[in-house]
Formats: structure tokens, C-alpha cells, sequence
């Protein structure tokens, strides 16, 4: 096959990085947090088991000896983990290049401080890197800015529809930008006086547009825990809005992936490939499912109701976590049914 230009970079993207191994450490991209409503708990962000599988891999081939005992569990990992899909590595690379187009205008407009600014929360071996820390021209003060990238129909929930938009409303920013965030503006810029609150700045890279919002770390007086909280800010402002995800929960949840890896205790997953029908039937009765879903729901249930021998399907849906994970395949069966882990 002649040589395709295509091919080489999409292969050029996926090769190992080489260079010396640095210490394995958890990620703000990956944070996970439980959000309590009365006596119902919420998990939100990333699979638990997911970030502990990443975690221990990186720790195992970091340090053989020491993890050894897991030597099984990595086999299996090697054997049926899924690969990176080629497209997903250009999505990350246009990500990439929607923060460098943010960074040099930042520059080439006068508001720039730096970029990749490194943050480590030692206590619970958390580490990350600052989008970009800009100046404020009209206070003096410093803002961290956290530049995301979205495209299709589902930019719209971040962006807010056309509909909104006119009405003068954004969407909502997704769960995981604001943990990511979050801990930056709490374990960063709430230390220092010159600092005030950072921004999310999302942009469609499919239509231009874009929405920025707000976000503070505030103590909050009911709770007594430090609460993120965020707002719209451009082009269209908002009143501040509390998402119910502390920092406490983001470091707990944190810190139950390095008692799993020293325990040797995996976690239990946190999201499933396949829905009960008991899980379909309550989000139908809730109206949490689409147009299309909600229709072939009912119609199952109305063929149920009625006796019929012959009765539709059901609804294959589950979480969208458990979809896109690259371990999928070691937690569930060909069937989408849970299997055992063990090592």
C-alpha cells in the first residue's frame, strides 16, 4: 500500500513516549466525587476501578518488586484491555490545539503570565498542570483558565442550546471540568491573596462558539466543607450556582484508590454496561430516556402489559463511563453481564 500521510501521523500519535518513567501519580482529569441528596448518594466523574486499574499499571511497571503480587491482574489488563480508538487521539489532538490557540492569544493580547504551571497535592499524591494563569487588566489580580474543547450535538449542554442562547442563557459545564478546577482553585489560587476566581472557558470547535464560566471554592456554612460553585460569565452572566461537589469528597475518593492499591482490595465499579430492567423502567417513568428510548420503552411495556407472545426487546443502554472505558472488557462479560475480578 503507498505510503499515506494520514496513516503516519495517527500512528505517530499512539507511539510510546520515551524518557525516564516519573513517579506514578492520580490525576485532577480523573477525579471522582459523591454528591449526597438526603439518603441517596450520587457518584459523578470518573469509575473508581477504572483510575485504580490506570493507577496500578503505572505503579506496577514504575516499581515490578514492589507491586509483584499483582503480576496476574497486569496479564489480564495486557490481554483484554481495549485500545485506544485512532479517532479519539485526533479529538485529544484538536483539544490540544484549541488550549494553544486560547494561550497565544492570550499572549499576543497582553493578559498572559504563564502556562503549564505544575500542581501537586502531596498528601494524596494528586498532580496536574494549569491551562493557563492570566492577569486581570482591570483588577490586577491573577485567574487560572482551564480552556475545553466540545463539538456536536452534545455541545450544546455545555454552550446552551440555540433557544438559550437567545434567551440569554449557557448551558451547564460538565461535572469533570469543575473538579478538575476546582482543586486547582482551591489548592492553588485560594492560597494566594493575588488570585480571584478562575474561569472554564468551552469552545465548539465545529461552530465557534463558546461559553466561559466562573468558578469559586467557598466554605459553605451548612455543610461546614468546602463547596465548588460555579457561575456564567460570558457571553451571558448568571448567579452563582452550587454544584454540591466538595473537595472533601474529590480527596476521600482519592484517597480510596491508594487504599485499594496498598490493600490490594479492588474497587467495586461505579457505573454499569447494561442497565437492569428494573433501572430502564425507572428512568422511563422518570423521563430520563430520549424521544426514540422513551417510544420503544413504552411499547415493551404496553406488550407486557398485554399479555403478547411476542414482545420487543429490551432497551440495551447503560452508562456511557462503562462504554468508553478501555477496561470494559475485564469487569464485563460478551454478554454485558459483571464479572469477577480478582488477581
Amino acid at each position: 500500500m503507498p505510503w499515506s500521510f494520514a496513516e503516519h501521523i495517527t500512528d505517530y500519535m499512539s507511539r510510546p513516549r520515551l524518557g525516564n518513567q516519573k513517579h506514578p501519580t492520580l490525576w485532577p482529569s480523573e477525579a471522582t466525587a459523591i454528591i449526597k441528596e438526603g439518603e441517596t448518594e450520587e457518584v459523578i466523574g470518573k469509575c473508581r476501578r477504572s483510575r485504580f486499574f490506570r493507577y496500578l499499571y503505572d505503579c506496577y511497571h514504575y516499581d515490578t518488586e514492589k507491586y509483584s503480587h499483582y503480576k496476574n491482574l497486569i496479564d489480564q489488563i495486557d490481554r483484554e484491555k481495549e485500545p485506544t480508538d485512532p479517532y479519539l487521539r485526533w479529538i485529544w489532538k484538536q483539544g490540544d490545539l484549541y488550549e494553544e490557540y486560547c494561550l497565544q492569544t492570550a499572549k499576543e493580547s497582553g493578559v498572559y503570565i504563564a502556562d503549564q504551571n505544575q500542581v501537586y497535592i502531596p498528601k494524596y499524591n494528586v498532580s496536574g498542570k494549569i491551562d493557563i494563569v492570566t492577569i486581570n487588566p482591570e483588577t490586577g489580580k491573577y485567574k487560572i483558565v482551564e480552556c475545553k474543547s466540545v463539538y456536536g450535538f452534545n455541545a450544546n449542554i455545555v454552550l446552551g442550546t440555540p433557544s438559550q442562547r437567545k434567551r440569554g442563557e449557557m448551558g451547564v459545564p460538565k461535572t469533570n471540568y469543575l473538579m478538575q478546577l476546582g482543586l486547582y482553585q482551591w489548592w492553588y489560587a485560594n492560597k494566594d491573596d493575588n488570585f480571584e476566581d478562575s474561569l472554564i472557558l468551552c469552545g465548539a470547535r465545529d461552530t465557534g462558539r463558546f461559553a466561559e464560566f466562573g468558578l469559586t471554592v467557598e466554605k459553605n456554612e451548612e455543610t461546614g466543607l468546602n463547596h465548588i460553585y460555579w457561575y456564567p460569565h460570558f457571553p451571558h452572566s448568571g448567579p452563582k450556582v452550587d454544584s454540591k461537589i466538595t473537595i472533601e469528597s474529590i480527596l476521600s475518593c482519592y484517597k480510596d484508590t491508594q487504599d485499594s492499591l496498598d490493600s490490594g482490595i479492588i474497587p467495586e465499579k461505579d457505573y454499569v454496561l447494561q442497565y437492569s430492567d428494573e433501572k430502564i423502567k425507572t428512568l422511563y417513568e422518570t423521563g430520563k430516556l430520549n424521544k426514540s428510548d422513551t417510544a420503544r420503552v413504552k411499547k415493551r411495556l404496553e406488550q407486557i402489559e398485554q399479555n403478547r407472545t411476542r414482545i420487543n426487546k429490551q432497551l440495551e443502554k447503560g452508562d456511557w463511563q462503562c462504554n468508553f472505558c478501555n477496561y470494559k472488557n475485564i469487569c464485563f462479560d460478551k454478554q454485558k453481564q459483571p464479572k469477577e475480578v480478582t488477581y
